[in-house]
């Protein structure tokens, strides 16, 4: 499933990552992009929303718990 994750870097910019989460270690999320990964802050995330749904329709957790 994809994701829509924005964030904001130090300086206050907002940056929009659409992907497949990877995995959370060391309070980074590691993201899919279509031509590559990229590991994000977690506390540099301050919205996400799912793209897809799952095979058998149902919405998902971006961390789950």
């Amino acid at each position: 499933m994809r994701f829509a994750i924005d964030t904001v870097d130090d300086s206050g910019n907002d940056r929009i990552y659409i992907g497949t989460p990877l995995g959370v270690t060391d309070n980074t999320l590691r993201l899919r992009l279509r031509e590559g990964e990229v590991k994000l802050e977690i506390r540099k995330i301050i919205d996400w929303f799912q793209i897809d749904r799952s095979e058998n329709g149902e919405k998902v957790e971006l961390f789950p718990r």
